[in-house]
């Protein structure tokens, strides 16, 4: 199986989560081709990491255009509904968590957790040490757990 096989679903669903789906095959195809020219460069061992790392390249580059945070919150965003309202409730607190996150913190915050890799995978993808990370993802752990806290304190759920 070649490597495009094996990795293209992931960068298409990596992407399709951060840029949303109709630039998500283009973003893919970006990096694949980066991928090709650079095929020497490709860890064997971390092939996918390497190229979440050359996705969120070609993404950031596609950022300095138009506004990905916007996108996102658009993407995010709804309308709330009285017959779902606690769900409503409950999404909007997660939006307005993430909105409170900085840039750097939500990337942290999606690899961990929409794309489930691990603090060493991570550290590929952001070429920082695996203890950056480490240390990174605790205190956005925290810092999380203060931010929830904090919206269930001013009397939502």
């Amino acid at each position: 199986m070649t490597l495009y096989e094996r990795c293209y679903g992931s960068i298409v669903r990596y992407a399709w989560r951060r840029v949303g789906p109709d630039q998500a095959e283009d973003i893919a195809s970006e990096t694949f081709t980066i991928a090709w020219r650079r095929i020497a460069d490709i860890p064997s061992d971390h092939e996918l990491p390497w190229l979440y790392s050359v996705a969120r390249n070609v993404i950031a580059n596609s950022a300095r255009r138009e506004q990905r945070d916007r996108e996102l919150n658009d993407a995010l965003s709804v309308e709330p509904e009285s017959d779902h309202a606690e769900t409503v409730t409950s999404r909007q607190i997660a939006i307005s968590v993430l909105r409170g996150l900085s840039d750097k913190d939500r990337e942290l915050a999606r690899l961990a957790a929409w794309e489930c890799l691990d603090s060493r995978e991570i550290s590929i993808v952001l070429g920082c040490s695996h203890a950056a990370v480490h240390i990174r993802l605790h205190r956005l752990r925290k810092r999380l757990e203060k931010l929830f806290d904090d919206h269930q304190g001013e009397g939502t759920h």
